[in-house]
């Protein structure tokens, strides 16, 4: 046999072995860039989601409403009875907007995964919640204002539970995108994470970097 035609069918299986190991390279360096840029894009809809929930916090929390409130009577010449004021917070409160937040929480939903998704669909459903809080105030007669005891009521625990929501958020979406396996239960931690009248707890302060009450 021509001695060519012997050394090209010998080096024929190290060339095709070569190739087929070449290929499987760049499969997978291909399939790393493709994750990569999954996981940027997840990173940055998490920073949006908790962005617009950190913004529809800081707006909507009750002693927050009741300063503003205050201030607009104040600056109108009204007399700054305790139910005109809280009846104006409960307008404000209501007025926030969570039209910022729904729309990043679809951005999550569409990047996922399932699990942090639906941690973020959790935290929308209690800002619903601080609207609702708000409209108890707002519809209220005078009669039922009255029994609330107006001058202490801080709406805490609506506040509270959005951002305890908006830390287990921070929490699920971190350890997705350090790949870590994600916890068996998210909202086990969060009966540690209240004091017993509601208030939010100096770990979540830390979180927002200011005083949550």
């Amino acid at each position: 046999m021509d001695p060519a035609v012997i050394a090209a069918l010998v080096s024929a299986p190290t060339a095709v072995l070569a190739a087929a190991a070449a290929y499987a390279a760049g499969k997978a360096q291909g399939r790393a860039s493709l994750d990569a840029v999954r996981r940027q894009a997840q990173r940055d809809a998490y920073a949006q989601f908790l962005d617009a929930a950190y913004a529809f916090s800081t707006s909507s929390r009750w002693p927050s409403c009741v300063a503003r409130a205050e201030r607009e009577l104040a600056e109108s010449g009204a007399s700054p009875d305790t139910e005109g004021i809280h009846r104006r917070a409960a307008e404000l409160r209501v007025g926030v907007s969570i039209g910022p937040l729904h729309l990043a929480n679809i951005v999550v939903g569409l990047e996922g995964p399932v699990h942090v998704a639906a941690v973020a669909g959790e935290v929308v459903r209690r800002a619903h919640a601080v609207h609702d809080d708000a409209a108890v105030i707002g519809t209220g007669s005078t009669e039922e204002l009255a029994q609330m005891d107006l001058d202490t009521f801080e709406s805490r625990e609506a506040d509270a539970r959005v951002i305890r929501a908006m830390a287990i958020f921070s929490n699920v979406g971190r350890r997705h995108l350090n790949g870590e396996a994600p916890p068996r239960d998210p909202w086990a931690t969060e009966r540690n994470l209240a004091d017993s009248d509601g208030a939010v707890s100096p770990l979540l302060q830390s979180f927002l970097g200011r005083s949550a009450r």
